[in-house]
């Protein structure tokens, strides 16, 4: 019996070192990131940055911030975020309250047809030309209007929704209350974790979506922050030969330095609002995953 304690012993330590090692690993990429962003641009190419910053200094995070174009892209990003997490949470909880009622005509078709996006893309040049003919092109709403709907999400919603007692909303027509308020005084109140978890869901794509803004977006008042990111690490490669050969100035920041910078403010949002969610969103997944 004691051997067999030891053994559990042993086995618990080490399965803890290998779990330690793999975070460290996941992890290191946004240590170094974050170090490198508060090094010292010279100091940074001459020495390796390896956990800690070399010479530690804020210049880089100022160049950043005194950049208009920078900030405003975060302005961009946070509105189109915060616009794109409302608009899908709309449509998609509509859809999905709708589907979830057993006395919808149609419902089964209903569903195979929203089904179908997961699995069949219109294709680029399709949607291309339905953004040109919708002229939305150096528009902000291009950001928004083609991303209400979700089939995926569409699908933990409604799985979510059936684990709604129905009593509840009998009694709530009893009382003579109708669709519309049973859905914002009912419904939704009891199913914040599933909405949490579909805000996390359409808030982190939105937050790192690019490639929309490469395509339909030529105004550079409209590029999101992740545009911006790219294009600084563009201007960074360009510049590497120009690094390498050491003409930085004592007081001047290098590209490689600005991309990291700037790699940290485009993240540090989302790290900072996930710990507000994550109760509601590791219920939430629990739930769509075992009923879906």
């Amino acid at each position: 019996m004691h051997l067999q304690y030891r053994r559990a012993r042993v086995f618990d330590v080490v399965i803890r070192c290998v779990l330690v090692l793999l975070s460290f690993l996941l992890l290191y990429p946004f240590i170094y990131c974050l170090s490198y962003s508060f090094s010292n641009s010279r100091e940074a190419m001459i020495t390796n940055v390896v956990l800690l910053p070399v010479a530690p200094t804020l210049e880089n995070f100022s160049y950043v911030f005194a950049n208009n174009a920078i900030v405003h892209s975060f302005v961009i990003s946070v509105l189109r975020t915060v616009s794109g997490i409302l608009w899908a949470l709309l449509v998609t909880g509509l859809a999905a309250y709708a589907i979830s009622k057993k006395t919808l005509p149609f419902k089964r078709t209903l569903s195979i047809f929203f089904v179908i996006p997961m699995y069949i893309s219109g294709g680029l040049l399709p949607t291309y030309v339905w953004i040109h003919d919708l002229h939305l092109f150096n528009n902000f709403l291009v950001y928004i209007l083609p991303h209400g709907f979700w089939a995926f999400n569409m699908l933990l919603m409604r799985s979510y929704f059936d684990t709604i007692p129905e009593s509840l909303e009998e009694a709530s027509r009893i009382d003579g209350a109708k669709d519309l308020r049973i859905l914002v005084q009912v419904v939704v109140p009891l199913s914040m974790p599933i909405i949490a978890v579909i805000a996390v869901y359409v808030g982190v794509w939105h937050w790192n979506e690019w490639f929309e803004a490469l395509l339909y977006i030529t105004h550079p008042w409209l590029k999101p922050m992740q545009s911006m990111l790219q294009r600084i690490i563009m201007e960074s490669m360009g510049s590497a030969m120009e690094a390498q050969s050491g003409r930085v100035t004592e007081h001047e920041v290098s590209p490689t330095s600005i991309q990291m910078a700037t790699l940290i403010v485009s993240t540090v949002p989302i790290i900072l609002i996930y710990p507000f969610v994550q109760r509601y969103f590791i219920q939430g997944v629990m739930i769509g995953a075992v009923k879906a």
